[in-house]
């Protein structure tokens, strides 16, 4: 069964970062894994300081006082570890840099090179809504790692205004969205993994999209005789006996209690309204559909789902071998 060994969690000291670390130091306390904190302070805390130095070259304390910026921050990492995860008081490998948070944190992921990078929906601006390039969709669309971008789903609203702090949640149902890409196995493997260390019941969840519906009855024979509703139930049995397959060669049939569900529609829409009558704690995603596209596409399902769930959405590397 596929398992990770090493997380690195990315955290800016806002109030999504006890949620943060709740959900990655949750994970490694099960599992014994390894863990890296990553913090990047922005340049909109430090150019002032690089201009002084470079209007006023006599001054020599420019260095010493980005070194103490540095320390600073490092303490108060240490701080939110004692304070609220006291069983990894100095277990943890902690990494300061500055500049521009999204480059930045891809740049240590190469260094470090963790299996698995967590990470808040939201950061410091505490954006009532996602923009395009923000760093946790910038991060999303490029990180070559398996990427835990966590959120609340109780608090999870696009205007949300009130004063409830995010924090972690227990993990107790994991949802894999699976559509038979080659990454299927490896979605099935790693949600089994995590359900397994966790206690969680695994729900897969497939759906039959209405494009492929649409190619199906185009290309049906004999013409004009294709029936939706004499179709859906043998492919849904179908599929159900193939993902049984793909279960057992994933190596979790030994789960108690595996849930298959399969719908059809819209993808996007199927995957989160099953999230929520599931009563999803994470989803579980490929890097890629079957398009498998080198980039990312700005409205491409996974990216929606990204987007618009309520609950922590785990999309595994695209560098998986297959």
């Amino acid at each position: 069964m596929n398992r990770f060994n090493h997380i690195m969690a990315c955290i800016d000291l806002s109030d999504y970062s006890p949620m943060t670390l709740g959900y990655a130091l949750g994970l490694a306390g099960r599992a014994d894994l390894k863990v890296t904190i990553c913090s990047i302070v922005p340049l909109r805390e430090v150019n002032p300081v690089y201009m002084a130095g470079m209007m006023y070259p006599c001054r020599e304390d420019t260095k010493e006082y980005l070194e103490e910026l540095k320390e600073g921050r490092i303490t108060q990492i240490k701080e939110l570890i004692r304070t609220r995860y006291p069983e990894f008081d100095g277990k943890t490998d902690i990494r300061i840099k500055m500049g521009y948070p999204a480059e930045e944190i891809l740049t240590m992921i190469e260094e470090v090179d963790p299996d698995l990078v967590v990470m808040a929906n939201k950061g410091r601006s505490n954006l009532s809504s996602f923009m395009f390039g923000s760093a946790a969709e910038f991060v999303f669309r490029h990180c070559r790692k398996a990427l835990f971008s966590v959120r609340d789903k109780h608090i999870f609203k696009r205007m949300y205004s009130g004063n409830e702090l995010p924090a972690p949640g227990e993990l107790r149902n994991i949802m894999a969205a699976v559509d038979f890409s080659p990454w299927t196995e490896h979605i099935l493997a790693r949600a089994g993994w995590i359900a397994k260390i966790t206690g969680a019941k695994l729900h897969v969840v497939h759906c039959i999209g209405t494009k492929e519906l649409a190619w199906i009855k185009s290309h049906y024979i004999p013409e004009n005789t294709f029936s939706e509703e004499e179709f859906l139930p043998k492919a849904k049995q179908q599929r159900k006996n193939r993902l049984e397959d793909h279960i057992k060669a994933a190596g979790i049939e030994d789960l108690a209690g595996i849930d298959i569900t399969i719908d059809s529609g819209d993808p996007c829409e199927q995957i989160l309204s099953a999230a929520k009558n599931l009563r999803a704690d994470a989803l579980v995603l490929g890097p890629l559909g079957h398009s498998r596209s080198v980039k990312f596409v700005l409205g491409s399902t996974i990216e929606k789902i990204f987007r618009h769930s309520a609950v922590p959405v785990l999309r595994l590397s695209p560098d998986i071998c297959i």
